[in-house]
């Protein structure tokens, strides 16, 4: 299974001028409603380190604000790419077998547990061979749902490059669910024209190729896992994560200015 990536976009003059002013009004509104004269209540740091003090916080909180963004715009530049007719968070209602379900946590719990390396074609393949009996009804959350013109559907689970274990079971568990719902429809020689399950990390915080203890076991990397230029690039076209890095050094050049005159008037 080779996941598609449409070579001939990347992000428009538009998008590249909408992302930057949305990234600079919520950092400066961060900026105006931080308390940088806080201390850090350690003095081995307040001392040392004086009005610098709790600029760590500021950042931490700075990235926790963020990480609701990427969802955003990981939708908005999906949105604009126009290579996809649908780009949306979706709740996918359908059936699972309780077959299928005890298949779909014994694969997570033995990928979990490092018994098995993952192999995408073959979960797929195991689930498929699963029994439909006994029913029920299930819905699910997808963080992004894509469709594009030939109507391939893209189910991608985002997070960031170090989620808790809970949350990389609950990820690699519902994108299995939705192989299970959409085995109604599709045959297995068809699955991969038709539906691909990502699992898509914004950034890599490693050096090299991503590896990430809980994650790197669970998904098969560059297919069902998608790291950084390769997630970014599949969502708005060759090129587009190389893009946001270009309007974050544009984002840089106005904020650093605030943050040094704010940090210089805390003594």
């Amino acid at each position: 299974m080779n996941v598609h990536l449409y070579l001939n976009m990347a992000l428009t003059t538009e998008l590249k001028k909408e992302i930057k002013k949305d990234l600079i009004e919520r950092i400066k509104s961060k900026i105006e409603r931080y308390d940088f004269s806080k201390k850090s209540g350690n003095p081995f740091i307040d001392i040392v380190f004086g009005k610098y003090s709790n600029i760590k916080s500021f950042i931490h909180g700075t990235a926790t604000m963020l990480g609701s963004y990427y969802e955003i715009l990981a939708r908005k530049i999906a949105q604009n790419n126009e290579n996809f007719v649908e780009a949306k968070k979706f709740v996918f209602t359908g059936e699972i077998s309780d077959s299928e379900s005890v298949a779909i946590k014994n694969l997570a719990k033995d990928l979990e547990e490092k018994k098995i390396g993952s192999d995408y074609d073959e979960e797929i393949k195991t689930i498929y061979k699963a029994e439909i009996k006994n029913v029920r009804e299930i819905r699910i959350t997808i963080d992004l749902f894509l469709k594009d013109k030939s109507g391939k559907e893209y189910y991608i689970e985002m997070k960031g490059p170090d989620p808790n274990k809970k949350e990389v079971r609950a990820a690699k568990e519902d994108l299995l669910n939705i192989v299970a719902m959409k085995k109604r429809e599709i045959k297995l020689d068809d699955f991969d024209k038709n539906t691909i399950i990502i699992f898509g990390v914004y950034y890599n915080n490693e050096n090299g190729v991503y590896n990430n203890w809980k994650v790197s076991p669970m998904f098969e990397q560059g297919i069902g896992l998608l790291v950084q230029e390769e997630f970014w690039d599949l969502l708005g076209g060759k090129g587009t994560y190389e893009d946001l890095l270009n309007v974050l050094e544009e984002v840089k050049k106005e904020i650093s200015p605030l943050i040094e005159e704010v940090m210089n008037n805390k003594f």
